[in-house]
């Protein structure tokens, strides 16, 4: 009985490792290749484009699915201006890992896009990627720009930053602020 013991015990203490080493590889920082870090360097845009080297993304839109019409709408006239924009109809396949794609994306953004509501005010998946965006942009200089859509209160965080208030906005106000987004993002 105590040999059997031990070999549970081995076998379970191996098994604890091996998934916490995977766990790891899934959440470490990828670290870049010669190839990546020359291609990086040789695809970097113009200063003033708003294009990061080796982004796949303009933006990354993080928003309540309750709002997908009105972001339907907005994200249609940016990709209009020519802007490559992430979100979930975009980067989700079927069988992605949803945690994993949705960080691909930000990871593969220039720059993140919150759209303020009460209702992504109120979701989980929203809170990771507004922790997510603000940190990327703290720590690496990443445009954040937060949208406001309906009445709330901002985060302290993104309460430091200009928002593009679009609550109440006649189509010109509407047409006006998207023009004031896609400079932002143009000019990084």
């Amino acid at each position: 009985m105590e040999a059997a013991g031990l070999i549970f015990t081995a076998v379970g203490t191996v098994a604890g490792v091996v998934a916490a080493y995977y766990a790891w590889i899934a959440v470490r920082p990828r670290r870049r290749s010669r190839a990546d870090v020359s291609r990086s360097t040789s695809s970097a845009a113009a200063p003033g484009t708003g294009k990061v080297a080796g982004s796949v993304y303009d933006a990354f839109v993080s928003y309540s699915h309750d709002d997908a019409d009105w972001v339907t709408r907005f994200v249609e006239r940016l990709e209009d201006d020519g802007f490559r924009v992430a979100r979930d109809e975009v980067v989700f396949k079927p069988g992605d890992v949803l945690v994993h794609a949705v960080e691909q994306a930000i990871r593969d953004s220039a720059h993140g896009i919150l759209v303020f509501s009460p209702a992504s005010m109120a979701s989980g998946w929203v809170k990771q990627e507004y922790a997510t965006l603000m940190q990327r942009s703290i720590e690496n200089g990443r445009r954040f720009i937060p949208l406001v859509i309906e009445d709330v209160k901002l985060p302290e965080f993104a309460a430091t930053r200009y928002y593009a208030d679009f609550r109440h906005v006649s189509d010109a106000e509407y047409d006006r602020l998207i023009v004031k987004v896609s400079e932002a993002l143009r000019n990084g």
